[in-house]
């Protein structure tokens, strides 16, 4: 038997699913039988995942140094 167990996260990371649908993917806090590590997903929107995107391209890219 499971409990709804919930919890918060902050920007969370944002997957396409085989289906071709949008989810939020997020390591839960407790871990699971034999310690295996859970997911909770949630589904999101299409303007999610493309924020997701913007945000992980800026934060990949390399900063200029200034002269």
């Amino acid at each position: 038997m499971t409990t709804k167990q919930k919890f918060e996260v902050d920007d969370p990371e944002v997957i396409v699913l085989q289906n071709g649908r949008y989810a939020y993917r997020v390591i839960c806090p407790w871990k699971g039988k034999n310690d295996k590590d859970l997911y909770a997903f949630k589904f999101a929107s299409a303007s999610a995942y493309e924020k997701y995107q913007n945000r992980i391209a800026k934060q990949d890219e390399p900063e200029e140094e200034q002269v």
